[in-house]
């Protein structure tokens, strides 16, 4: 039995796979085995690459159908003998000193199931060259070399704290993180977080590289994204205690985003009697454009509701595990960084 049970999800990826096979294979730590998913049933490239590599190690498993983003990765969540799982996506790579210094983290903090890492961003350009882009998936003026995280953080009501593809997870309750199949492919990391048991840890290392892709496999469907935050808010703030400040202050942030998020909280105050609160919070141009964008765009909007509607069995998983988490809670501070 190895320490590290490793998932490595690939489809339709031939051109990046072997980096990311190769930064495994690279790693200091190698005692760990590895499952290659491939997701398309009519894509041979994986099966050649493990035919190369010869390493016993690497277990090549052909999926028979597509699966889809979020079952193939809620494969990842299961019961098997190893005491460490972790995720190592097709299009992102590890550091050769990811393994290492992730169980060295793990040691130091028994308490905690779920740990991931910082992650360098790098950006795909025409020509196939990867760009630096000089920054991190997780940003924040930290200075701690770890950090534990508790539920609930403001990031938290409309994303996600930790990246999947720079994880490490005990093997502990790791079934009880999977995701209705329904789940958006967008937010898979945003739904799964509310079912953690917390705190969770954050290695400010970076340890590993996420790549910004020419293309991605992600819906465009601006339906399916409005439902997909919509849910995240409401059930966030259905069960969030907060201060009239930090109600404002809310507010404030969702009226300031590129895209102004107002009417995600109008909707949630309309359609979750627990939400009303935020109505006395909202300014005539709030309404406005709640307003505006229902008799400019009305088949979305049908098409919205209806969309809700449809997902009932994540509403359901976000209610519960949201309910659940905030129960627990012990820490709360909605200004942190």
């Amino acid at each position: 039995m190895a320490v590290c049970r490793i998932y490595l999800c690939t489809y339709r990826r031939p051109q990046l796979l072997p980096r990311a096979l190769d930064s495994l294979l690279n790693q200091t730590f190698q005692d760990w085995i590895c499952e290659l998913h491939n997701d398309d049933p009519d894509d041979s490239t994986p099966k050649e690459l493990v035919e190369k590599i010869t390493d016993p190690r690497i277990i090549l498993v052909n999926h028979p159908k597509n699966l889809g983003a979020t079952q193939t990765f809620n494969l990842v969540f299961r019961k098997v003998d190893e005491p460490f799982v972790s995720l190592l996506e097709d299009d992102n790579w590890w550091n050769p000193d990811f393994l290492e210094k992730m169980l060295e983290a793990m040691e130091k903090h028994p308490e905690v199931e779920v740990a991931w890492s910082n992650m360098r961003m790098w950006q795909e350009q025409e020509n196939g060259i990867w760009k630096n882009l000089q920054t991190s998936t997780f940003p924040l003026s930290i200075k701690e070399p770890y950090k534990l995280w508790y539920f609930p953080h403001k990031h938290q009501i409309l994303g996600a704290l930790h990246s999947q593809g720079a994880m490490l997870i005990r093997n502990k309750n790791i079934e009880n993180y999977q995701v209705p199949v329904s789940t958006p492919s967008a937010i898979i990391e945003h739904v799964r977080e509310r079912a953690y048991n917390y705190p969770i840890l954050f290695v400010n290392q970076e340890l590993a590289n996420f790549a910004v892709t020419r293309s991605t496999s992600r819906s465009k469907n601006v339906v399916e994204w409005g439902v997909s935050q919509f849910l995240l808010a409401a059930n966030f703030l259905r069960y969030m205690p907060l201060s009239e400040e930090n109600i404002q202050l809310i507010w404030q942030e969702f009226r300031s985003k590129k895209v102004i998020a107002t009417p995600t909280l109008l909707w949630s105050a309309l359609l979750y009697p627990e939400c009303r609160y935020l109505l006395h919070k909202a300014t005539l141009y709030d309404w406005f454009v709640f307003i505006l964008k229902i008799f400019k765009r009305p088949i979305q909007t049908y098409q919205f509701l209806k969309f809700i509607k449809n997902l009932q069995e994540l509403q359901n998983f976000l209610e519960r595990n949201t309910k659940t988490s905030m129960q627990k809670s012990t820490k709360f501070k909605f200004d942190e960084t």
